[in-house]
Parts: C-alpha cells; sequence; structure tokens
C-alpha cells in the first residue's frame, strides 16, 4: 500500500481521503475532464446545440405541424441554415430536417419563406445513390 500522498490531476494540490482519489474536488473533476474532451466531441457537441435550437424554432414557427413563414423571421430567431440532421426529397421539393422538424425553401410573391412540417412516417426513406447519374 502506498501512504504517499497522491496529487490532484488537475491543480496538483494534495490530495486527503481515499488512496485511489484523483481529485481535490468536484470541480477539479469536472474541470479535468471538460479538458480531456477532444476538439472533435467539443464540435459534435456545438452541433447537436444548433441542432436542437433550430428544431426548436421550427416548433414555435409550426404550432399544428404545418406552417409557412418568411424565411427573415426564422433568421431573427437565429436559425442556422448550415445545419440539418438529415434531408427528405420529395416531387415538391427537398426538406432538410432538423430531427423530426423540417423545412423546404420556397419563393412566395417573390419572397423567401421556408414550409414547415412535422416529420412523417414516410419521410424516413432516403436513398442517396438514386442521384447519382
Amino acid at each position: 500500500m502506498d501512504l504517499s500522498p497522491n496529487k490532484c490531476l488537475n491543480c496538483s494540490k494534495t490530495i486527503s481521503g481515499r488512496s485511489d482519489k484523483k481529485f481535490c474536488d468536484q470541480y477539479c473533476k469536472n474541470s479535468y475532464n471538460n479538458q480531456s474532451k477532444s476538439a472533435e466531441e467539443q464540435f459534435i457537441k456545438m452541433v447537436n446545440a444548433i441542432l436542437r435550437k433550430n428544431r426548436r424554432i421550427l416548433k414555435t414557427l409550426s404550432p399544428e405541424g404545418k406552417a409557412i413563414v418568411r424565411k427573415d423571421i426564422a433568421t431573427q430567431l437565429g436559425f442556422d441554415f448550415n445545419q440539418f440532421s438529415s434531408i427528405y426529397s420529395s416531387k415538391a421539393g427537398v426538406y432538410y430536417l432538423c430531427y423530426d422538424y423540417g423545412y423546404r425553401a420556397i419563393m412566395d410573391n417573390g419572397k423567401q419563406k421556408l414550409q414547415i412540417v412535422h416529420k412523417q412516417d414516410y419521410m424516413t426513406d432516403f436513398n442517396p445513390w438514386k442521384y447519382i447519374k
């Protein structure tokens, strides 16, 4: 049994207590784990936060599951058109989905608008190879 005092992996302070303890307190444990996350994991977390925000905006703008709204309203609410979780192509056009809410870009009397829909069961069949020529 090693009786020498352990050092906190985050701040290097001497740790008292159990011999297998790695951190002096919860703050150091959280700080160490947050710093050790890779840039890739941080990127995934950021994209998921954007997707959740986009979904929340689409749901808010479409309380009954279907709506047409001006693009600038979504933009003002902070919608990020660069992030979506999947796509669905139909005869009407391409829908960009943020989890279970989606939109497609439309022009209405020269104005950019979004047709927002709640995802339907039939919208799960996407085959990207059908677009290859």
